[in-house]
């Protein structure tokens, strides 16, 4: 895993990394802690690695029964690595119901904080757009999810709410404290996304430069340049209508 990590797919001290997991598919002769032990010991705190920390059920039905996010209990449905990150030394958790992220590295607080008020769930300012303002990476282990296409969708796309249902949502959050609050977010539309072809598919068709995908088993592990696939998406993709959606 290591030779892959860093030789194959290039991740450095310092690299700046969201990362995407599906760690029961490795069939690895080692633990989610050893894999997140390695990923900070190559990264350092001289990086950030920064991962998804949805609700364990698509976010439409989530909000539809108005279910409570809370911070200290409620499990991620992004995979067995993401809980164990959650809950490990020095994580920052943003406050949002239904697209939060874990944090941890330089920075890691303040890349958090405000998901809450944010535009979008991934607009600039929220730590999906923060994100993308550094220079970064997207990394997928076990599967193809891009959890930070969505900011590319919401920051190029007019209008601004395509992706979503027209109504914000008002959902109950619990916070690290224990406090109760009600966060406004707006929340993706299943009958949009499901003329979508996969953001993973679609990022791999694209055949930017820095992409590079390694089989592993019968999965497989990638990493991009976030800032390459922006540009080539606004660029060649969504400035001439080639977008993932087809009506």
């Amino acid at each position: 895993m290591r030779k892959i990590l860093v030789e194959e797919l290039g991740l450095r001290k310092g690299d700046n990394v969201i990362v995407s997991s599906g760690f029961g598919s490795l069939n690895a002769d080692f633990s989610p802690q050893e894999l997140l032990d390695l990923l900070q010991e190559i990264i350092t705190e001289d990086g950030l690695i920064m991962m998804p920390y949805y609700p364990p059920v698509n976010s439409t039905e989530w909000a539809a029964k108005h279910q409570v996010f809370d911070m200290n209990s409620t499990k991620s449905g992004m995979g067995v690595l993401t809980n164990v990150f959650a809950k490990a030394s020095g994580v920052y958790m943003s406050k949002h119901p239904t697209k939060a992220v874990c944090a941890w590295g330089k920075c890691a607080k303040e890349i958090v904080e405000g998901h809450d008020s944010a535009t979008t769930p991934f607009y600039w300012d929220s730590p999906y757009g923060r994100l993308l303002k550094m220079h970064s990476k997207s990394l997928g282990i076990g599967l193809k999810n891009i959890p930070i296409f969505h900011s590319f969708e919401d920051i190029l796309t007019d209008p601004i709410d395509f992706y979503y249902q027209k109504d914000k949502y008002k959902l109950e959050l619990i916070d690290k404290d224990g406090n109760h609050n009600v966060v406004e977010t707006y929340v993706h539309d299943d009958s949009v996304l499901n003329h979508c072809m996969a953001a993973g598919d679609y990022v791999r068709d694209l055949k930017c430069k820095s992409y590079r995908r390694v089989p592993l088993d019968y999965k497989f592990m990638y990493v991009i340049d976030n800032d390459d696939l922006f540009e080539v998406c606004k660029e060649k993709q969504f400035e001439i209508g080639n977008l993932r959606y087809k009506p």
